[in-house]
């Protein structure tokens, strides 16, 4: 792969040229990309799938009196990024004119050590990559009689470079690497089965725990073994960090400028509102040293940084980019993103968690005392809406009694508004974890009081 600084004088090169190409009175942004990767899937002792991806190109944006014309190429050619160029430019003379359409001037980048790469990635043999994928089928399989197969084990990394360059003089680049490995076990007692799930993240293979990810797979398959419903009524949930975080995915959908200005999101027009209770406190930080998210700069090279969306409970703003926040006459939060060079910059998340408490899952249930332990959130995309904060989601879990788990619990329904899930807020815990989807979304174990469940019986 081609150095840092190559791929950034490539694109401030490019910029130069298609400016000449283009025009007087277009503006340029080249966005720069190149992504090589490796994933490999285990099941019944042997590979059954190993994938090498590498793709490559630059994006490119055109903008003349307001009017904002995109195109991609999938090379990095001059010829390929000039004809991306000149299309780029040709669109913009169909762009509805929006004097909200701007490209993000020069910034300084943060210079130090994000711990965002390692060349481990590169320099592990594909044959240890590929051992690590059956180690964790393996360790799965072992870790309890009952558990029958494992319908899938994983080992995947990524190296990817990034460059962006203006005409507007911004120019930065910077170089990341990321691993995970997951599992999905059956667990089987007569004619029941129950599935458990687990992952682990990080910048380098070695930082993957498979052991734990094995354990933790194959317990939450098996605690769930003997399960029924329950009767319906109001009680107390305590959110594994899995679960919490996936409601996580729905407050930033929900705080996502982009929705607010489209009257898509159930905060919209709630900034300086207690919206939740005083432990709720939520941050987006693009430079959480290692984290999943962390870039110098965002996906148009605005500056990343830290913000406290939620301050201890009370709403303080909302995730913007470039476009947004001039709409809404404020400045960018560095929450550009892109799905890859083919895309044009939208507003997402960074690194969006909870901040933590104190206490793990046991100590809150035990500070509970009663209720339900959720472990899985069926539908979670169709079940909690970012738009209305409705929450209607099928779970499972484990009922709590005298603060220890009582029995399993299955064919469960939770319902309510997010907002009222905020304000009931009545413990945080400190096992803080990141779930790599959506940017990446973070929560500890989240403890909610007075929750409608539906059951049986």
């Amino acid at each position: 792969m081609k150095r840092e600084t190559d791929l950034l004088a490539l694109a401030r090169e490019w910029v130069e040229r298609a400016g000449a190409v283009v025009g007087k009175g277009v503006e340029l942004e080249v966005f720069a990309q190149e992504h090589r990767g490796l994933t490999v899937k285990a099941f019944g002792g042997e590979v059954e799938s190993l994938r090498y991806s590498h793709s490559r190109g630059v994006g490119v944006r055109a903008l003349r009196e307001g009017r904002l014309g995109y195109s991609y190429c999938t090379g990095m050619g001059w010829e390929e990024v000039r004809r991306a160029a000149e299309e780029a430019a040709a669109n913009s003379l169909y762009g509805a004119p929006d004097e909200h359409n701007r490209l993000p001037g020069p910034s300084t980048y943060a210079q130090g050590d994000l711990g965002i790469y390692s060349p481990e990635v590169e320099d592990t043999e594909p044959a240890r990559k590929v051992e690590m994928a059956l180690e964790l089928e393996r360790l799965t399989l072992a870790y309890d009689r009952r558990i029958e197969q494992v319908e899938t084990a994983v080992y995947s990394d990524a190296v990817a470079e990034v460059a962006v360059a203006s005409t507007t003089g911004l120019g930065g680049s910077y170089r990341s690497s990321d691993c995970y490995c997951y599992v999905y076990p059956m667990a089987r007692e007569g004619d029941e089965y129950q599935t458990g799930f687990s992952f682990d993240v990080g910048v380098r293979p070695s930082d993957l725990r498979l052991p734990g990810v094995a354990e933790e797979a194959a317990e939450r398959a098996v605690c769930l073994l003997g399960s029924s419903s329950m009767p319906s009524r109001r009680t107390n949930l305590i959110l594994d960090s899995f679960v919490a975080a996936e409601f996580l995915g729905m407050l930033a959908a929900a705080l996502s400028a982009e929705a607010v200005l489209k009257g898509r999101s159930f905060l919209a027009g709630k900034t300086g509102e207690a919206i939740a209770d005083p432990k709720v406190t939520v941050i987006d930080d693009g430079l959480l040293p290692g984290a999943p998210s962390t870039a110098p700069f965002d996906d148009e090279g605005v500056p990343s940084r830290r913000k406290e969306l939620i301050a201890e409970g009370v709403l303080k703003g909302y995730l913007h980019n470039t476009y947004t926040a001039s709409r809404a006459g404020t400045e960018s939060t560095g929450n550009a993103s892109r799905g890859s060079f083919r895309d044009r910059p939208r507003v997402g998340a960074s690194n969006l968690f909870l901040q933590p408490g104190k206490g793990g899952r046991e100590e809150i249930a035990r500070e509970v005392g009663e209720g339900v332990l959720v472990l899985q959130v069926v539908g979670a995309h169709a079940g909690a809406n970012p738009v209305s904060g409705e929450i209607s989601l099928g779970a499972v879990g484990l009922l709590v009694k005298n603060g220890a788990p009582q029995r399993p619990l299955r064919e469960i329904t939770l319902a309510g508004k997010a907002l009222e899930f905020l304000a009931r807020t009545v413990a945080v815990g400190e096992d803080l974890r990141f779930l790599p989807f959506e940017g990446s979304l973070g929560a500890p174990t989240v403890a909610i009081e007075g929750v409608m469940v539906s059951g049986r019986g």
